[in-house]
């Protein structure tokens, strides 16, 4: 059966790398692989995004400007596709390989896999066909705090994930602050939204490099009608989210989507973000939000801005802080990039990303490679 055809029985829903593999040269599409594995009959590329976002193209393998024709964007640890809040594409994304060996049944990383993994092993996975995804996905708004703060329980409740914390840069994007979620309860069946929270901060104030050695509390404010709420970490003070700018993180829920956000991106003017989850065994012995304690290495562009994406922030290429080096190691998962949902005939890709430092060790410079591929029904 044509895989055009195929695509469309799924609902198309809106390191130190040096050991990871991986170099700075671009690979055409029927070049020989440097391993001795024939003809390779894919693509590969290092995007420089460490200060821009970058707009590629994948049939022709060029970047283009941010109104051109452009299937992925990447921006750092970041990846895009041109759909839905993103972009005005048509362009839909699912997983075509999950790479689930390199997490244990606990969902964490497995550290021997990861350190052993090298692109050139994982190249195999870079398969010439896949079965039809189940669903395909467009982008939405992603926060940087995610969802992993909250768990949902008996009874409908929406309760604190314990033990857990961020750090968290402020709307100014000149301050920092420790933080984690002490409580929140929100009992979805109530019809009341959420009924209690408590945020603590030790905040690291502009100019200096150490947390003040202090707690400020954030809990509903008065009157607080359960939906938003947000918070100036800087003046220890709740603002009025729907009249102020002077806001660095705001908790709420809407329809039937709850969060945290940070004031940046589409949430807000600022220029905040957040880095985490981190476990708080670990993250209560920071002495400081912006330098590595044990490396001394600065922390400052590890912060993730509230953002667009979607399937790459649910199921991410990477793990990182491994071995409490704040490093990102690839899981060589196979993404499928069907370049136009609403055109049958549209050609789909598989993808995956394979490295994340340039051959001078600096961070945001994604390499990635990709190949045309075609879809297979079950019976198939």
């Amino acid at each position: 059966m044509d895989q055009h055809k195929l695509k469309y029985l799924a609902p198309a829903l809106g390191l130190m790398m040096t050991a990871c593999g991986g170099g700075s040269e671009n690979k055409i599409a029927g070049e020989t692989d440097e391993g001795g594995q024939g003809d390779s009959d894919y693509s590969q590329q290092v995007i420089d995004a460490m200060a821009e976002t970058r707009y590629l193209n994948l049939a022709t393998g060029e970047t283009v400007a941010s109104d051109g024709d452009w299937h992925l964007a990447f921006n750092r640890t970041s990846v895009l596709l041109n759909s839905g809040d993103s972009g005005n594409g048509s362009v839909a994304g699912a997983v075509g390989d999950e790479q689930a060996d390199f997490y244990d049944v606990a969902g964490d990383p497995d550290l021997n896999k990861f350190v052993g993994a090298t692109a050139d092993g994982e190249l195999d996975h870079l398969a010439d066909s896949f079965p039809v995804p189940e669903s395909w996905t467009s982008d939405g708004v992603v926060y940087a705090f995610g969802d992993g703060w909250s768990a949902y329980g008996a009874g409908g409740v929406i309760s604190e994930v314990p033990d857990i914390g961020y750090l968290v840069r402020s709307g100014e994007g000149d301050s920092y602050a420790r933080m984690r979620v002490v409580d929140f309860d929100f009992p979805t069946r109530a019809g009341s939204g959420i009924e209690s929270f408590n945020l603590e901060f030790e905040v690291q104030a502009a100019g200096t490099t150490q947390f003040s050695g202090s707690t400020v509390s954030f809990t509903e404010p008065a009157e607080y009608d359960g939906g938003d709420a947000c918070f100036d970490f800087d003046t220890g003070a709740a603002v009025d989210c729907a009249t102020s700018d002077a806001w660095d993180v705001l908790i709420g829920f809407s329809g039937r989507e709850w969060y945290i956000k940070t004031n940046s991106g589409p949430s807000g003017t600022g220029q905040g973000g957040a880095l985490g989850p981190i476990s708080w065994a670990e993250l209560s012995a920071y002495t400081s939000a912006t330098i590595d304690n044990a490396t001394g290495e600065s922390l400052e562009h590890a912060y993730v801005p509230d953002a667009t994406g979607g399937l790459f922030a649910g199921s991410s290429w990477y793990a990182y802080n491994l071995q409490g080096a704040h490093k990102l190691r690839p899981n060589f998962r196979v993404y499928l990039i069907d370049s136009d949902s609403e055109d049958a005939s549209a050609p789909i890709y598989a993808m995956q990303i394979i490295n994340y430092y340039g051959a001078d060790g600096n961070s945001g410079q994604p390499e990635i490679r990709w190949k045309q591929v075609t879809l297979t029904s079950e019976e198939n």
